[in-house]
């Protein structure tokens, strides 16, 4: 697997959760294939609108600090 460098630009913002958390959404092509189990840990959830097309939303407070949360998990 190559080094995954993402940044706080390729993050959509869309709409919050029913309880107000913000959340942002990355496209499938950013991360290569991975186990579920994986995509868990890094804390990205499957984008299930059709809005957007396939990816992945990240629910964030703190979206740097998330950024880098999940490059640490997949690389």
């Amino acid at each position: 697997m190559q080094k995954i460098e993402i940044t706080s630009d390729d993050f959509t913002r869309i709409d919050s959760d029913i309880y107000g958390n913000p959340r942002y959404y990355a496209p499938v092509y950013l991360f290569d294939d991975m186990p579920d189990k994986l995509r868990l840990a890094a804390g990205l959830e499957k984008y299930r609108g059709k809005k957007y097309g396939k990816g992945y939303v990240v629910q964030s407070y703190n979206l740097e600090s998330d950024i880098a949360h999940i490059i640490k998990t997949l690389n």
